[in-house]
């Protein structure tokens, strides 16, 4: 975020990011999967499918270009962690890096939320696969509506799985 920003200019920014996510999320499918699979007819009854689908076609991509992982390990515990996503059954409007400092626009004067940018990265999932909830101020879910995102273990795992395929 900008230096010249107060702590509380920064709190009043998260707030109304957290709000406009909440906006954002409302939106919701029928299927899960990236915005082209969906309005092809190729999306997913199931978030735990359409996220695997997802983070196999990374590995792939980083198999093809030659990056040394333990790529079976992986698919390992990625098969072991997923049933997690199976909890996750409404498929809501997502912008994979809302949120990133890079891509809020400030507005210099008045040291409000002016804009965000940089909508493209999108997909039909899990609200909480957004960057902004790797580690969301107070101010931002107060803004969401939420006093906290990861409560349970099922959650844990799942915003495991995100940071892993972000």
């Amino acid at each position: 975020m900008k230096p010249w920003l107060t702590p509380q200019n920064r709190k009043d920014i998260d707030r109304r990011l957290g709000v406009l996510a909440q906006n954002i999320g409302q939106h919701v499918s029928d299927s899960f999967g990236t915005l082209e699979q969906v309005a092809s007819g190729a999306g997913r009854r199931s978030w735990r499918e359409a996220f695997v689908i997802l983070f196999e076609s990374i590995l792939r991509d980083s198999e093809d270009v030659f990056v040394n992982l333990p790529y079976a390990e992986i698919r390992h515990q990625l098969s072991r962690l997923s049933p997690a996503l199976e909890e996750i059954t409404s498929p809501q409007l997502v912008v994979i890096d809302f949120g990133h400092p890079t891509q809020v626009l400030v507005d210099p004067e008045s040291k409000k939320l002016s804009g965000v940018v940089d909508l493209g990265k999108t997909l039909w999932g899990d609200i909480y696969m957004a960057e902004m909830f790797e580690e969301p101020s107070s101010s931002m879910l107060d803004g969401f509506g939420q006093s906290r995102i990861v409560g349970s273990e099922m959650e844990r795992i799942r915003q495991l799985l995100y940071v892993l395929l972000s």
